[in-house]
């Protein structure tokens, strides 16, 4: 039995011990929700949930969702592309916009049930709201002129032998000019929304739905700063440099 299938066959009866031997990102996860799985392995995950007031059944649809296949390695830090440009636009199309956008999505779905049920009690849900919905509109648009704009326009500078048309140079550099205004206004609205949202932290009692929003924000607020961070270091850097040259 392959390992996406043991953990697809997995019910709330398993135990802690089963789930993170058949997933190697379980682990991990239900740490992430306040499940330590140290202190529950021989455990069933229902009790487990019903230990701490969550849901079983949703617990465990969180984590078939985010499997991992034990026979692959560990996701490590890209490899240094060089002056590749094309492979740097690759690495963060299949590395952070795909994934950042569907993190995007699922909590664009989430928050506004969690917000109606819970706002009344934890009020930090009313107050990242706005800022939450700035985010969302920032980075739809964001993602959408890197994937449908720029990194198409950047095909052109990948034949150095071949001269780059003016007027599409002049459309690169003001490319480069949004995307640099707006990774600022992101990082800000994170700060923001980290500040006023008390860290992201899971109070006391958090209901399952709840603390997996939390990951969710957490885990896209992250990537974000990562795929920001390459953009800085290497992706703009270099385009300027062959916008230059060329």
């Amino acid at each position: 039995m392959s390992t996406n299938q043991s953990l697809k066959n997995l019910t709330p009866d398993a135990t802690i011990e089963q789930i993170i031997t058949v997933e190697k990102n379980a682990g991990e996860l239900l740490a992430s929700i306040g499940l330590s799985p140290d202190n529950h392995k021989s455990e069933s995950l229902r009790s487990v949930c019903q230990q701490k007031h969550l849901s079983e059944v949703e617990v465990l649809q969180w984590l078939k969702k985010n499997q991992q296949n034990n026979n692959v390695p560990d996701k490590q830090e890209p490899s240094d592309f060089g002056d590749n440009l094309n492979k740097w636009c690759q690495h963060l199309d299949n590395h952070f916009l795909a994934k950042n956008s569907e993190l995007l999505d699922d909590i664009a779905s989430d928050f506004p049930r969690i917000r109606k049920i819970h706002g009344n009690q934890y009020g930090w849900l009313k107050n990242i709201h706005w800022y939450l919905e700035e985010l969302e509109e920032k980075l739809s648009y964001y993602f959408y002129f890197q994937r449908q704009k720029l990194f198409p326009l950047l095909d052109e500078l990948k034949d150095s032998k071949k001269k780059t048309l003016h007027g599409t140079i002049t459309k690169i550099g003001n490319g480069i000019t949004i995307l640099e205004e707006d990774q600022n206004e992101i990082l800000e609205l994170l700060d923001t929304i980290e500040e006023k949202g008390q860290g992201l932290k899971n109070p006391d009692g958090a209901c399952s739905t709840l603390r997996i929003l939390n990951y969710k924000l957490k885990t896209l607020f992250s990537s974000l700063r990562k795929q920001i961070k390459i953009e800085r270091e290497h992706l703009i850097p270099m385009i300027k440099q062959k916008v230059k040259s060329g």
